[in-house]
């Protein structure tokens, strides 16, 4: 049987694996001017799966009657903040999935669920968070405004 220990240490390498690519991403967007663009692209377009990705978290939620049915209408907000931040410029876009990852780690950790999750989901949600927005925040630099 696995204990809560075990899906922390699962959760977190899983975790940190995902934000790999954006990392991998910047470094080349820095290293090669002629991949910059498609670089930005690919870490934009995975920045939003991983949005879209936490709102389905909680449709799981409201499905399972972990949460209550608001979280339906909650779980695809991300989906479609991520789907218009794709469609806006460049630096919108990022910006846009930034915020939007911040600003739903913010409902999560103030929404009435918060109580029922592990006690580690959270503190990895922040960290990965973090990580993630600083990884896309990295290409800002990059752009021409």
């Amino acid at each position: 049987m696995q204990s809560e220990h075990d899906t922390d240490n699962g959760a977190q390498l899983l975790g940190y694996a995902g934000v790999l690519p954006v990392a991998g991403l910047l470094v080349l967007a820095w290293g090669d001017a002629a991949w910059q663009q498609q670089a930005l692209n690919l870490a934009s377009v995975y920045g939003a799966l991983i949005l879209s990705f936490l709102g389905g978290i909680h449709w799981g939620f409201a499905t399972a009657g972990f949460a209550s049915t608001k979280h339906f209408f909650v779980s695809v907000i991300p989906s479609l903040w991520a789907w218009v931040a794709l469609a806006s410029p460049d630096l919108y876009t990022v910006i846009g999935i930034i915020l939007g990852l911040v600003l739903f780690f913010a409902y999560e950790k103030n929404s009435a669920v918060a109580s029922r999750l592990p006690a580690w989901y959270l503190r990895l949600r922040a960290r990965l968070t973090v990580g993630l927005s600083v990884g896309l925040a990295g290409f800002l630099p990059l752009l021409s405004y």
